[in-house]
């Protein structure tokens, strides 16, 4: 049995006994760019479970189910302001390097360093352990779409955690 038949059987154990993967059969197809990357403004999208710990619920770590909302995280918002819940992986190491699960501040270096145009004014986080995603796929996802486009941005970096 390999990794994720046994994640699915565990899901189903304990979770949701009907539990199964969504399968997409055929890719997304692709975007091209509407203009160079040098000129994108770009955010990130995690599922690293970030969230501003002074300002923000944390994310539901507990819950069978998951946690199918969302946080916003400001550009220019100090790194250390940010903490990370996710039952997932362990968080206490990713927040020694932030940037392998949330690269923030890398994303800031590039704009600095001129590779993309602008960061966005807004970045987006939700926590990746969501068994049961309709109301993710459905309310949040689309609310974050919506977002994004509001902040004009041209490329999103999806990081997964």
């Amino acid at each position: 049995m390999n990794f994720l038949d046994r994640e699915k059987e565990f899901i189903r154990a304990k979770v949701l006994p009907n539990f199964d993967w969504a399968r997409f059969d055929l890719p997304t197809e692709p975007m091209p760019l509407a203009k160079a990357v040098q000129a994108c403004r770009v955010a990130l999208v995690t599922t690293s479970g970030a969230y501003l710990a002074a300002d923000q619920e944390r994310f539901d770590t507990k819950s069978p189910l998951g946690d199918d909302s969302f946080r916003v995280i400001p550009k220019g918002i100090d790194p250390g302001a940010i903490a990370l819940a996710h039952p997932g992986y362990d968080t206490r190491r990713a927040k020694e390097d932030l940037d392998t699960v949330f690269p923030y501040q890398l994303l800031n270096k590039l704009a600095t360093q001129g590779m993309i145009g602008d960061v966005s004014p807004r970045h987006y986080s939700f926590m990746g352990f969501v068994p049961s995603p309709e109301r993710l796929i459905w309310r949040s996802a689309p609310e974050v779409g919506r977002l994004l486009r509001e902040d004009g941005v041209d490329l999103v970096i999806l990081v997964p955690s």
